[in-house]
């Protein structure tokens, strides 16, 4: 009886060392602030550190069909929301600014979409790790001088449409 229990183990452990592994779920981006700078009033530039597993992050500019068609989330896939700090409420809160013409759920100016260019991976492991860096045409919008500091959140899709963690930068202050 005890050569059977000892038998028994010895399988159970040959069966378990032969099981095939499945590769990991696919995984969300993840991003991290990096650094923001300014030269003027209108322009700035804005860098984020991201590292993706699958290593499906930029889109062709011929994506622009299916998951990828305008109005949808994936026609863009680097957002950025824009907040200021509110002397009134003695918080920061969401610049919002309705465009004229457009359902309030499209016409949202605190966020500002980027198409992040394809990345082609040629490597035999397909994680990525990297720098957006993101050149902004007047990064803040013009206003009264409590525009002066602000802040970002900033999100990114992968190709798959797996939405990163949300980054809050520090808080910003220009003279501007």
């Amino acid at each position: 009886m005890k050569k059977l229990f000892y038998f028994s183990a010895v399988l159970v452990l040959v069966l378990y060392s032969c099981a095939k592994t499945t590769p990991p779920a696919p995984a969300p981006p993840v991003i991290s602030y990096g650094s923001f700078t300014t030269s003027d009033a209108f322009n700035g530039v804005i860098t984020i550190n991201f590292s993706d597993a699958d290593g499906d992050i930029g889109l062709n500019q011929s994506d622009t069909t299916g998951p990828y068609a305008r109005g949808t989330v994936g026609y863009y896939d680097f957002y950025m929301r824009y907040y200021y700090w509110s002397h009134y409420f003695s918080k920061y809160v969401t610049y919002y600014n309705p465009i004229a013409g457009q359902s309030p759920s499209l016409a949202d100016s605190a966020i500002t979409p980027y198409r992040i260019p394809f990345i082609i991976n040629n490597t035999k492991n397909k994680g990525l790790d990297g720098q957006i860096i993101v050149n902004l045409n007047q990064y803040k919008p013009p206003g009264p001088d409590s525009l002066q500091n602000f802040r970002f959140q900033i999100w990114i899709y992968d190709r798959a449409l797996h939405k990163s963690n949300v980054v809050t930068t520090p808080s910003f202050t220009t003279p501007y």
